[in-house]
């Protein structure tokens, strides 16, 4: 009787800590962003989230019957706060990369996009031909910690690092840098900014291929299965694409 009992305590135990793991109905489903990445995501006017990730996040949760809630970090503080368990998945616009993978999970992949520029429209001139950012010695932007950062400092030695797209943008238009360095959706949206638009020039040439994804943690492969599951019947049922449409919708290709 008492090894039975011992058994049925394992066994709880067991149970108790795959749904730890992956997180059962009900259960919140934190989720980390860093809000300074529109059309991906980011603070509307009234200072509320918005963007792709926000209306992916909350399609997780109901599919997963969980409810969202969101935890804002820098983008160094994203990783660090999912390596703590401070949060479940990272849903961010988050490159996949050799050095990532080797320490997280990585969702299949919901699209493939390519580092972009933003230029001074005046001086389209002389940095739109094809190849001349990278190939000469122009002053290059990028955000700190960002693929866009290990594209430029592999290519160039006069790149200068941002910690916001707005800090970016004012060192653009002031003339400190020649041009700023991110993902297709963000250049896409800062050239259509009509808070820039008279004066910038987005240059729809990629300079990279990556694919986007969430983030969980090595241990959690329950969420990540279950993940996976929910990405794979938008895809077969056209919500992916409906929710790309609505925030980019334009066709942005990748690669070289």
């Amino acid at each position: 009787m008492r090894f039975l009992s011992v058994m049925v305590l394992l066994l709880v135990s067991l149970l108790a800590g795959c749904a730890s793991q992956g997180g059962s109905s009900g259960d919140t489903l934190r989720v980390g962003v860093m809000a300074d990445y529109p059309p991906i995501v980011f603070e509307d006017e009234n200072g509320e989230l918005a963007g792709l990730e926000v209306d992916f996040a909350h399609g997780l949760g109901e599919a997963l019957d969980r409810p969202v809630q969101f935890q804002r970090y820098s983008l160094p503080a994203l990783f660090a706060a999912l390596q703590a368990g401070d949060i479940d998945i990272i849903m961010s616009g988050i490159s996949i990369t050799p050095e990532r993978q080797q320490h997280f999970l990585f969702s299949l992949p919901y699209t493939t996009i390519g580092q972009m520029a933003v230029i001074r429209l005046e001086d389209a001139g002389l940095l739109a031909a094809p190849g001349v950012l990278l190939r000469s010695d122009f002053r290059i932007g990028y955000k700190n910690g960002t693929t866009g950062e290990a594209l430029v400092m592999k290519r160039i030695s006069n790149g200068v690092g941002f910690d916001s797209n707005a800090s970016a943008m004012e060192a653009l238009i002031a003339g400190q840098v020649d041009a700023y360095v991110h993902d297709a959706p963000t250049v896409w949206n800062l050239a259509n900014n009509p808070k820039y638009q008279s004066g910038l020039l987005g240059l729809y040439k990629p300079l990279t291929s990556e694919q986007l994804a969430w983030v969980m943690a090595p241990e959690n492969r329950l969420l990540k299965e279950q993940v996976d599951a929910v990405l794979k019947d938008w895809m077969n049922s056209g919500e992916l694409m409906r929710l790309k449409h609505k925030w980019i919708p334009v066709k942005i290709l990748a690669g070289e």
